[in-house]
């Protein structure tokens, strides 16, 4: 509980620059994320890349959290480039229709969501629970890298 309490002051004192700011780059990492567009999650599958999609808003104190204390650990961060995974960030704090639709069709109506997108557009996205751990981050991201290589050896 201390944690959580630690963390949360924590973003919340980073929060009281630029609200929106944060949310283009993860803190810990130098990995950029794009902003997002259904056209940008296409445009990757189309080159055969996987797809981690990030949809947040700047209000959302738990995705502040995670994206704080899992999105932007090393292991996390190393495992997603070692997949050739595109990040791309849905900046909801403003509400955008594009995101809303999307997030209805992952059965979602809100934020924190987390989809990974395969790289097959045949294949549907796999959507993470609201409240992430390192375990599930990476178990997901290496069961795509697994799908990935199998694809790439039968053809």
């Amino acid at each position: 509980m201390v944690l959580i309490a630690a963390i949360t002051v924590s973003v919340l004192a980073a929060r009281k620059g630029s609200p929106t700011a944060a949310v283009a780059t993860t803190k810990a990492s130098d990995t950029t994320w794009e902003p997002f567009t259904p056209a940008t999650v296409e445009k990757y599958r189309a080159q055969g890349r996987p797809v981690f999609v990030d949809f947040t808003a700047a209000w959302c104190l738990s995705c502040q959290v995670n994206e704080r204390v899992i999105l932007s650990r090393a292991d996390v961060q190393q495992k997603l480039r070692d997949g050739g995974f595109a990040l791309v960030r849905a900046d909801w704090t403003n509400a955008d229709e594009a995101i809303t639709q999307t997030l209805n069709t992952l059965g979602r109506s809100g934020v924190p969501t987390y989809a990974i997108y395969p790289a097959s557009a045949q294949e549907q996205p796999q959507v993470l629970p609201e409240v992430l751990t390192p375990g599930i981050v990476l178990d997901a991201i290496g069961k795509v890298q697994q799908k990935q290589a199998a694809l790439n050896t039968a053809h």
